[in-house]
């Protein structure tokens, strides 16, 4: 299988999937959402947004699509371009594509990482999507629960951010030292 990318206008991916679903057969599109915890009016809740906003992948057999394919997408409402090069659609290369998988492996709703906070402060990611791209993580909101993550995708540098829960020490006197529980 081959990934492709191709952007939408932001807001509009589900919509745009209800389309063009029915019209175009053969191809499994992806529209990954994650978890995040947003803060509004003094509440943090756990809602679900876009990991990619504006983008969405897609999965088929060929390195090249068909032209009725192409089309249908081209002309499709909401639909912007073909990354990386709108003019002739072609796969991601094997490094996109391994981003992509990493994270539709867990669905197509990506859970909160499961973190802890080592001694001089350096994050590590215990279970989650975060887990095997711990180096591209640039920053740390402990906070707002969120690490800022930058990826490069079809020689686009995006920056995304993901949410984490923290697993803390238990105290000192409800067990053995060094054990975990989430928080």
């Amino acid at each position: 299988m081959h990934y492709f990318a191709i952007q939408i206008a932001t807001r509009k991916e589900q919509e745009w999937l209800q389309r063009i679903q029915g019209k175009v057969k053969g191809i499994r599109f992806h529209n990954i959402m994650k978890k995040m915890y947003i803060r509004r009016k003094g509440k943090t809740k756990l809602e679900e947004v876009p990991l990619f906003s504006g983008y969405i992948f897609f999965e088929y057999h060929d390195e090249q699509l068909p032209t009725e394919i192409i089309h249908e997408i081209r002309h499709s409402q909401f639909f912007i371009r073909f990354l990386p090069n709108n003019e002739s659609p072609r796969p991601l290369n094997s490094h996109d594509s391994e981003i992509i998988r990493h994270f539709i492996q867990f669905g197509s709703l990506i859970p909160t990482s499961l973190v802890k906070f080592e001694e001089d402060q350096k994050i590590k990611v215990i279970e989650g999507p975060l887990q095997g791209i711990e180096g591209f993580i640039i920053r740390v909101n402990r906070r707002k629960h969120r690490a800022k993550v930058r990826l490069t995708i079809a020689e686009s540098v995006m920056i995304l951010d993901l949410a984490f829960e923290v697993m803390e020490p238990e105290t000192i006197g409800a067990g053995t030292r060094g054990h975990y529980e989430r928080k």
